[in-house]
C-alpha cells in the first residue's frame, strides 16, 4: 500500500478516523494525504484576486483550513507517519466524490459524519456517494474502535461472480495489516432461502479460487441481511466488516448499494467497502 487518503473536516469523528489511518499506515508503510474540501462561491478558482476581497468570510475560512491542515501534518509526524495535504475547492458537495475519485490512492479512510453547517462534510448521503463512486476501497469509521489491530474481519458476501476481485483485494489488505481471523459469511433470509448444503457448496466453490489459511466459512440465518451481518459480527467479536459494493443500481442480487449504506447507519463497526 502506497498512499491512504483521509478526507477531513477536522471534526472529532474525522480525527478518530485519522487515528485508525495512522495505525494502518504504520503497518503498511503507506503515506497519508489529508484532503479538506471547502465549499466556495461558484467560479472561485477562476476568480481574479482583486475580486476575492469581496468575500472576506471565504478568505478567512481558507486561511483557517490551511492552518488546520498544517497542524494535521504535525500530528502525523509525531505519530511517525509521512503525510502531505491538499485543500480542494468545491462549488457544491456534489463535486466532492469526483474530487476523491481523481486522487491517486490505495485506500480512503473517512469518518461517517461531521459538524453542522459548511463543515458537515461527512453526512450520510455524501459518505454513501463516496462509497458508490470511489474505485479504491473505502473504510468508514463511526467511532474509534477499541482494537486498532483489526485482528478479526468479517467479509459478508452475496456470492456474486463479479465480487471475486473485491474479495482478492480484501485478502491482500488482511495480510498487509496482519489480520489473524477472516470470517466469510453468507446471510440466508426467508427472502433468499436455500438449503444449507447448497449454500455451503457455493461458498466453497467461491473461495477455492483464493488462498488464505485463516479463512472460515459460515452460513448465518436472519430475517434480513443487514441485521444478520451485524449480529454475526457481534458474535465473533469482529473488528471490521468488509463487503463488495456495486457502483450501479438495478441489481437483482441482495448486495445492492443500500446494504453497505445501512450497515454504516445502523452499526458501530468500521465498514470496509470494496467497489466491484
Amino acid at each position: 500500500m502506497n498512499q491512504i487518503l483521509i478526507p477531513t473536516d477536522f471534526s472529532d469523528c474525522a480525527n478518530e478516523a485519522t487515528e485508525v489511518a495512522f495505525e494502518i499506515a504504520k503497518k503498511t508503510d503507506a503515506k497519508i494525504l489529508f484532503l479538506h474540501s471547502l465549499e466556495v462561491p461558484t467560479g472561485w478558482v477562476m476568480m481574479p484576486k482583486d475580486l476575492e476581497d469581496h468575500y472576506p468570510d471565504v478568505q478567512k475560512q481558507i486561511g483557517q483550513s490551511k492552518n488546520q491542515l498544517i497542524e494535521m501534518l504535525k500530528i502525523a509526524k509525531r505519530n511517525g507517519v509521512e503525510a502531505t495535504q491538499s485543500l480542494a475547492f468545491s462549488d457544491s458537495y456534489k463535486d466532492v466524490a469526483q474530487t476523491l475519485k481523481d486522487k491517486n490512492h490505495d485506500l480512503i479512510i473517512i469518518g461517517s459524519h461531521g459538524r453542522k453547517g459548511v463543515d458537515s462534510f461527512f453526512l450520510g448521503s455524501v459518505a454513501a456517494k463516496i462509497m458508490r463512486v470511489a474505485k479504491t476501497p473505502v473504510l468508514i469509521i463511526k467511532k474509534r474502535p477499541e482494537n486498532l489491530r483489526f485482528k478479526t474481519i468479517v467479509f459478508a458476501s452475496g456470492l456474486e461472480d463479479d465480487t471475486h476481485e473485491a474479495f482478492g483485494r480484501l485478502l491482500n489488505f488482511a495480510k498487509d495489516i496482519g489480520a489473524e481471523n477472516l470470517h466469510f459469511v453468507e446471510i440466508t433470509t426467508p427472502h433468499n432461502f436455500k438449503p444449507s448444503k447448497i449454500v455451503r457448496d457455493k461458498m466453497e466453490a467461491f473461495v477455492n479460487a483464493h488462498d488464505y489459511k485463516m479463512l472460515q466459512l459460515h452460513n448465518y440465518n436472519h430475517y434480513n441481511v443487514e441485521s444478520g451481518i451485524i449480529e454475526f459480527a457481534q458474535n465473533v467479536r469482529a473488528d471490521m466488516i468488509a463487503l463488495a459494493t456495486h457502483g450501479r443500481s438495478g441489481l437483482s442480487s441482495l448486495f445492492i448499494e443500500s446494504i453497505p449504506e445501512n450497515l454504516v447507519k445502523y452499526s458501530e463497526f468500521p465498514i470496509l467497502s470494496i467497489r466491484v
